[in-house]
């Protein structure tokens, strides 16, 4: 009889444990957007199993790359996702698709680890996530408690049934975000495209019109990148067009939003900052360009831009169009002012290698 009651007790045991997870599947397997998915997945398995500390771990490469300036940025999921090099994750699971369990020597997975919790956590359950079959990722679950995930006295069973459902929602989420990544993005310098800046204007232009702010806009050229391109060929313009978003990126980051125009022409915008804010970013990139060349192949390219402004304060635009055209035409005298003077330079440069 009590061989009975305990089985009993041991069915209902595993009942409850099943439902918790079907619990979990249920919550993450209709998101659509990895932020979502990780802020979920991760708060529900702490509420269903009690689990103090859990995270996700995503390689910092294809196919996941698109996702790490969106997910870095959200203060939430600061603790809750962390990117790895792929190297650093195979050297913890080996070859293995199951989960593995430590309890001892953690030193050796502290670069999968959160730095907030390394001093912390005293057992660790790694449940490797792939996708097409290549590991792009690890689940992770730990405790305080060194007995908590002990491969001796612990089963991976159910971990490792939750990562296969796992990996296929990941699967699912990031593929959406791919397409949404590509289509608003320049695929060249992953800048935000055309698009979303006459998007992201016209609804920045109203709301600085209602709340009575500033909105400026800069636009960015690169001096003599015809001709960079038909003397060290297109791969190096690519390069000099990746260089530049790059730089751009860095300095706007905080302040507004990037965009690659058309060409050769980048446009960044700035809500609540004046015009005299943004060209003094404007001319923080071009004294990093003029004193940091690009290293292509055995050169070192000299690289200039020419900038204009225009912004809702100082200008008075009817419209974002309007915003976007007096910019543009102050680019364009601006070239016009200093055609015989910065670009020298980079002709200079280029005559020698003709």
């Amino acid at each position: 009889m009590h061989d009975i009651n305990e089985l009993i007790d041991n069915v209902r045991h595993n009942e409850e444990i099943a439902r918790k997870f079907f619990e979990i599947e249920r919550c993450i397997l209709s998101i659509g957007r990895c932020d979502q998915f990780v802020s979920t997945l991760t708060k529900e398995v702490q509420k269903q199993f009690n689990v103090p500390y859990v995270w996700v771990n995503l390689i910092n490469e294809a196919p996941l790359s698109h996702l790490i300036e969106s997910l870095e940025k959200l203060p939430d999921l600061r603790d809750r996702v962390l990117f790895t090099r792929r190297s650093a994750m195979i050297d913890i699971i080996k070859s293995s698709n199951k989960t593995v369990l430590v309890n001892s020597n953690l030193s050796f997975c502290r670069e999968i680890i959160p730095s907030i919790y390394r001093d912390i956590i005293a057992s660790l359950a790694i449940s490797p996530l792939t996708i097409d079959g290549e590991l792009v990722g690890l689940f992770c679950q730990a405790d305080a408690d060194r007995s908590r995930y002990d491969a001796s006295t612990k089963d991976t069973f159910l971990l490792d049934q939750l990562a296969i459902k796992i990996s296929i929602c990941l699967s699912n989420v990031t593929a959406r975000e791919k397409l949404e990544y590509l289509a608003t993005r320049d695929p060249l310098t992953g800048l935000l495209n055309r698009r979303q800046l006459e998007l992201m204007l016209d609804r920045e232009f109203s709301r600085s019109k209602q709340q009575k702010r500033d909105l400026t806009v800069v636009f960015i050229d690169c001096d003599a990148f015809k001709s960079i391109n038909d003397t060290l060929g297109h791969n190096c313009g690519d390069e000099v067009l990746e260089y530049i978003a790059k730089r751009l990126l860095k300095y706007v980051h905080k302040q507004g939003l990037a965009f690659r125009f058309a060409g050769d022409e980048f446009v960044f915008v700035m809500p609540g900052k004046t015009y005299d804010q943004a060209i003094q970013v404007a001319e923080s990139i071009q004294e990093y360009l003029q004193s940091n060349p690009l290293r292509y192949k055995s050169n070192l390219v000299p690289i200039t831009i020419s900038y204009g402004g225009a912004s809702v304060v100082s200008d008075a635009p009817s419209n974002y169009k309007h915003l976007l055209k007096v910019a543009d035409e102050r680019l364009y005298e601006y070239k016009n002012n200093r055609k015989r003077l910065v670009p020298t330079k980079v002709f200079k440069f280029l005559n020698k290698l003709r």
